[in-house]
This record gives C-alpha cells, structure tokens and sequence, in this order.
C-alpha cells in the first residue's frame, strides 16, 4: 500500500518580493537601455530575455503592465515590468 506523502517535503513556494520603483532609459522603441535600481548605480541592460503583457481587472482594479525579464551588464537577471497606467517602471524580485 502506497504511504501518502509528507507535507514537510513538499518544496515551499517562494513568494515574490514586493516591487520597487526603478529608473529605467529606454531605446527609441521601448526598449530598456539602462537600469538604476534604488540605492545602486546605474547599469545597462546586456540582454533583454523576454517580453510579455498582462492586462487584467479591469472590471475592479485596471491592470496594464508591459514585463521584461532582463539580465544587467554584470550578469544579474531582474524583473521589470513598466505600469502603463502610472507610467512608472518597477524591478519585480523572487
């Protein structure tokens, strides 16, 4: 007879940290060139990863967000997403 599993293996799930406000320049189509996390210089963008767009909510909270995972010029990957309701850029973390 199979035994059911342990709850305490089972691999826990990481909630995301909360988003920060970043300063991001941007190429002629959109693209980040340059990112300056809060506290830290700012650093070009090497390679963006990929690209994706959630518009979600809008029958409670409108949400109109353009992400981009990115790797920086020294080889740290971040989440960005810019908010296209606030027009601001934020850096998602896990």
């Amino acid at each position: 007879m199979k035994r059911p599993p342990d709850p305490s293996r089972r691999p826990r799930l990481k909630p995301l940290g909360q988003p920060k406000v970043v300063t991001v320049h941007t190429d002629e189509l959109g693209n980040p060139t340059h990112v300056r996390l809060p506290g830290k210089p700012a650093r070009a963008v090497a390679v963006v990863r990929e690209r994706w767009r959630i518009d979600d909510e809008w029958w409670r909270e409108p949400i109109s967000r353009d992400y981009r995972t990115i790797v920086l010029d020294d080889g740290k990957v971040i989440t960005l997403y810019h908010d296209l309701l606030d027009n601001l850029w934020y850096a998602q973390r896990a």
